[in-house]
């Protein structure tokens, strides 16, 4: 394709691309990428940047930046098919290879041919189970119901507390947290500055008392209690073959939510009055973009509605019955989120929820992100969510993810409850969230120099070193919980799992 440019426009030192040409090279880019042509992807990207055209900063940024993404591409893909058959072996009940060669021809995983070596994605067994229902009873390791037993039980003690009032917010859980990010050995020098960028949690009308208790090393900043993207901020010398350790204990509350909406109080005219009405329902390149596919989506799902409230619930419910949970590739090798989801029909939390935001916005409901960690006694991860803005009630929470796996998993519950629950989390959040983001793809403050690790979420904490990006796979970190409120400390003592799974580890296997 390069070739083909340059045809076009023979290379003399100096000579720029035009706007078109540039773009054309992106498309090519992505196209071998997707393809899994990760070698000739890169080829063609040094090949421009070494060719003597002159490029603007920011067109040789975003040539870097993909090479960036295909090495993270590769790191995605990350199991062979003789490391998957052993992954399949060791959880699937009376597996055969028989089975591996249906599943490949009914395309039951999401592989690439990198560079002419087929690849899978690392979570390939776990998307099994949770894509495909009828493979659940092949588990060798089978999931607990603790967490949804006690999320039914929390969930209906909120509703009782609020009853028929006219209250939104029900009696506060509070929560000591520790955070810890640790570089792994030799990934810089000793004595190399290394700067970190740690999750910290928002402060609200729903989430209030936070306090810095401890840190090591100590912050040089800490960013106002509703920006965006909220953090702590760190610098310290890399301890070099020693793990370099960056720790804080901070205190929270959170109080539950329950709107109960009345639909006949929300009409478009009064949306529109919202200040924030323009914003929260425009494009958010490049992943809230209204493609055709998404504007032809929405008339489907809204028909004739006019009702902002009917037509957001009945997003909620098309996302929630036409999706599936499935464990995710990274965020950063993605071009628009939406659009895969809706191509596989599968996405993680993070993903379900940017195609909500966007089905929303288009169809003129303001619609934000949120997201932090979910700090169940027995689970305790990354998760996203969303809001959306309905006068007179202001902004107010939906799951979608939860939703979708309501709908499809959830299986220990009746139907009744599990009724009751989707219809909890539109408009409705547990106790157990702790939101750091109230914005996605929002720039860190210190700014980052180089490309980030997540350029969509910040849940695990970013880390640099000399003007350079260090992935996640230098790094590990976890979330320790503390529950300082009657039951939730009894619960935590009783729960069978109480550490973190983190979802998005590249190269992971589940």
């Amino acid at each position: 394709m390069l070739a083909a440019l340059l045809a076009i426009n023979p290379v003399s030192m100096g000579l720029a691309m035009t706007t078109d040409e540039f773009a054309e090279l992106e498309r090519s880019i992505a196209t071998m990428q997707e393809d899994g042509s990760l070698a000739a992807a890169d080829a063609t990207i040094r090949g421009t940047i070494n060719a003597g055209i002159e490029l603007t900063t920011g067109q040789r940024q975003i040539l870097e930046r993909e090479i960036e993404r295909s090495r993270r591409i590769r790191m995605d893909y990350s199991l062979t098919p003789d490391g998957l058959l052993e992954a399949l072996g060791e959880r699937v009940k009376d597996f055969q290879v028989s089975d591996y060669e249906a599943w490949i021809a009914d395309g039951r995983f999401d592989f690439k041919h990198i560079d002419d070596e087929m690849r899978f994605v690392g979570p390939s067994v776990s998307n099994l189970f949770k894509r495909y229902p009828e493979l659940r009873a092949r588990r060798l390791t089978l999931d607990t119901t603790e967490y949804q037993d006690f999320l039914a039980a929390h969930t209906k003690a909120v509703a009782e507390e609020l009853g028929d009032s006219a209250a939104i917010t029900a009696k506060p859980h509070d929560f000591r947290l520790t955070m810890t990010i640790t570089l792994k050995p030799g990934n810089v020098p000793k004595g190399g500055i290394v700067k970190c960028w740690m999750p910290y949690p928002q402060q609200f009308e729903s989430q209030s008392g936070v306090s810095l208790i401890e840190s090591s090393p100590g912050p040089k900043w800490i960013n106002p209690p509703t920006y965006p993207t909220r953090s702590l901020y760190f610098e310290q010398p890399s301890a070099g073959d020693e793990p370099t350790v960056f720790k804080a204990t901070y205190s929270v509350s959170v109080n539950p939510r329950r709107v109960r909406i009345d639909e006949a109080l929300v009409t478009q005219a009064e949306q529109e009055k919202f200040a924030g009405y323009e914003y929260f329902t425009a494009e958010q390149a490049p992943h809230v973009v209204f493609s055709e596919r998404i504007r032809a989506l929405v008339s489907e799902i809204v028909g004739a509605e006019t009702n902002p409230a009917r037509k957001a619930r009945l997003i909620y419910d098309w996302v929630s019955a036409n999706t599936v949970y499935s464990y995710a590739r990274e965020y950063s090798t993605l071009r628009c989120i939406p659009e895969y989801v809706l191509e596989n029909g599968y996405g993680d939390c993070g993903q379900i929820a940017l195609l909500y935001i966007t089905l929303c916005r288009a169809a003129g409901i303001p619609a934000r992100w949120q997201s932090g960690w979910i700090i169940y006694p027995m689970e305790v991860n990354l998760h996203d969510w969303t809001e959306i803005y309905l006068h007179p009630y202001g902004w107010i929470p939906v799951d979608p993810d939860y939703g979708v796996q309501l709908t499809h998993e959830f299986s220990d519950l009746d139907d009744a409850t599990r009724r009751t629950l989707v219809d909890f989390f539109f408009g409705g959040l547990d106790a157990y969230r702790l939101t750091v983001n109230r914005e996605h793809g929002y720039p860190h403050y210190p700014a980052k120099a180089d490309f980030r690790s997540d350029d969509v979420d910040f849940q695990r904490g970013e880390l640099e070193h000399d003007g350079k990006n260090l992935y996640f796979d230098t790094f590990k970190y976890k979330m320790d919980v503390e529950y300082l409120t009657p039951g939730d400390k009894e619960a935590s003592d009783k729960a069978e799992v109480a550490t973190p799974k983190p979802l998005l580890a590249p190269g992971m296997v589940r």
